[in-house]
């Protein structure tokens, strides 16, 4: 009965320890207006090739895309300030203390934001 319970003790404390370290940041995609241009209604989602992920372990958030789109991405703190700048859409921020941080991706005629809280 010891060893049963020793068995299930340790197998508690390996599936604990193995859980991923990365995660996906959810992204808002917005159209920016166009006041002359702003005579059709658009209700369809915007569907941009490309993923934002943030590893808590070495502390580095990736963008990736497949395809090759002019964007520039800017890294924010909560308090406004500029953390990291990027002109390509695959590019990798490394953030060393714990706080909000404001990830921005703009395109031509569209940007994109999501918030990723170092811990």
């Amino acid at each position: 009965m010891k060893k049963l319970i020793f068995l299930m003790w340790l197998l508690l404390c390996v599936t604990n320890t193995t859980y991923a370290e990365q995660q996906g940041v959810f992204m808002e995609f917005h159209r920016k207006s166009m006041p002359e241009k702003n005579t059709q209604v658009n209700r369809a989602p915007m569907r941009i090739p490309m993923e934002v992920i943030y590893d808590s372990e070495s502390r580095k958030i990736e963008v990736v895309g497949t395809e090759s789109i002019e964007v520039e991405v800017f890294l924010f703190r909560a308090n406004g300030m500029l953390e990291g700048y990027s002109l390509t859409l695959n590019c990798e921020f490394s953030v060393s203390t714990p706080d909000s941080y404001i990830l921005q991706i703009q395109g031509d005629g569209w940007y994109a934001e999501g918030e990723i809280r170092v811990y």
